[in-house]
């Protein structure tokens, strides 16, 4: 089973000062709707069900997750955010649903003082975080939710140094073996292992990335895209990426490097750079990116340009008809939009399918999506007003994940009748 984070940082998922263009004003609603008004009013295919697994005050400000062997959730919460000089806030915590229902009844808060947390896997013995601007393992060798010791730092040098966002973020392990993340362009990172002079520092640009867990070595694995936010595989075990901004979707080659070059000096003399892969885009106007947010031709085309938390479908929950195919959250849509995967020459082509889930919740902003081991899929919302071409400030009082899932209204509805009973 693959365990997916992606997770975020919403204003972390857009580049608004690369447009040059004036901001929206964006409508403020006061109030998001309530944790389980927001579930029941999600509009998913028929058969589907939502049930919300976890809310406020029971989490907030979920920045990521990642899924275990036991089905349990590791949430990586961003109180900081996007204050990067807030202190050690940010937290981790453990969710577990004992009785299958679709909701979490067990909670435990493992780790309580990261600075700027942005990605999470669990494996090899401990806990893997991204809190920038450092690479932490944090030891729990019989996962019981108690560390074994203090966070040992692996790396630093992970880049804040130009915004709030487009920062390192989601992990997610390969079927390889490393553990991969993704990285946004604009706080480009000077990595190495604590104390390594910065003549002997890596510079790295942006793109994905992956780390040994067993020999401790750092790789670049592609340059380029905009603001990558989760990475998953296929059955092939080729690499996908979604992108917040620009074209949402990459086929990831080791080595290779992606539009849009951006000035960046890393590939500056590359012979050409991959384009997306996707035929289509889900935005409507391609001069002034934002132009089109909340128009009923965006809403028609997808839903917006923002995107986070790829997901190759490879459960057995769903109908076989979306195994294999690419799912990710659209932030201004506020849905996670579907497209289907097809070989072309050497590569793939994405094209446009139906969207999975449409969320009426004003506030919903989804972050991360990964499948548990009973196939059914978990989404996390970040749940805010205040990002992406409208940075005002976030709620940090708020935050759900709720599950999609086909069997669980049956199975919900059969306790109730043998309670009933």
């Amino acid at each position: 089973m693959k365990h997916l984070t992606i997770g975020f940082l919403l204003a972390v998922f857009c580049t608004p000062h690369l447009w040059g263009a004036k901001k929206n004003a964006q409508p403020v609603v006061e109030k998001p709707f309530p944790p389980l008004e927001a579930a029941k009013t999600m509009q998913v295919p028929k058969g589907f069900n939502v049930t919300l697994f976890a809310g406020e005050p029971d989490i907030k400000q979920p920045i990521g997750f990642c899924i275990d062997d036991r089905g349990r959730l590791w949430v990586a919460e961003a109180n900081n955010y996007p204050d990067k000089k807030a202190g050690k806030k940010d937290r981790i915590i453990i969710l577990e649903d004992t009785d299958g229902d679709g909701r979490h009844d067990k909670r435990i808060v493992f780790y309580d003082k990261l600075e700027y947390v942005s990605g999470i896997e669990v494996g090899f013995g401990g806990v893997w975080v991204m809190s920038i601007p450092n690479f932490y393992f944090i030891p729990d060798k019989d996962y019981d939710g108690v560390p074994d010791g203090e966070p040992v730092v692996l790396l630093d040098g992970f880049g804040t140094h130009a915004n709030s966002h487009t920062i390192a973020n989601g992990f997610a392990w390969g079927p390889d073996g490393w553990l991969y993340g993704t990285h946004g362009i604009t706080n480009w990172s000077l990595l190495g292992k604590p104390g390594t002079p910065e003549a002997k520092r890596r510079r790295f640009e942006g793109g994905v990335w992956r780390y040994h867990p067993v020999r401790h070595v750092w790789e670049s694995f592609a340059v380029g895209t905009t603001n990558p936010w989760g990475i998953d595989w296929n059955d092939f075990g080729h690499a996908f990426v979604c992108n917040c901004v620009n074209p949402h979707l990459f086929h990831i080659i080791q080595g290779a490097f992606y539009d849009p070059q951006r000035n960046r000096p890393a590939g500056k003399y590359s012979y050409e750079r991959i384009a997306t892969i996707a035929d289509h885009l889900h935005f409507t106007n391609t001069k002034t990116i934002r132009a089109g947010i909340g128009t009923p031709e965006e809403d028609v085309a997808g839903g917006g340009h923002a995107h986070s938390g790829t997901m190759i479908y490879l459960g057995d929950n769903w109908p076989a008809k979306y195994r294999g195919d690419v799912f990710m959250n659209n932030i201004h849509g506020r849905r996670i939009n579907h497209d289907r995967l097809a070989r072309k020459g050497s590569g793939y082509t994405a094209t446009h399918a139906p969207d999975v889930m449409r969320a009426a919740d004003p506030w919903f902003v989804g972050v991360t999506l990964a499948y548990g081991p009973d196939g059914g899929v978990y989404v996390s919302d970040f749940s805010d007003t205040g990002e992406c071409h409208h940075t005002r400030n976030t709620r940090k009082h708020t935050g759900r994940i709720y599950k999609i899932a086909l069997w669980q209204a049956e199975t919900v509805e059969g306790r109730h009748r043998q309670a009933v009973r």
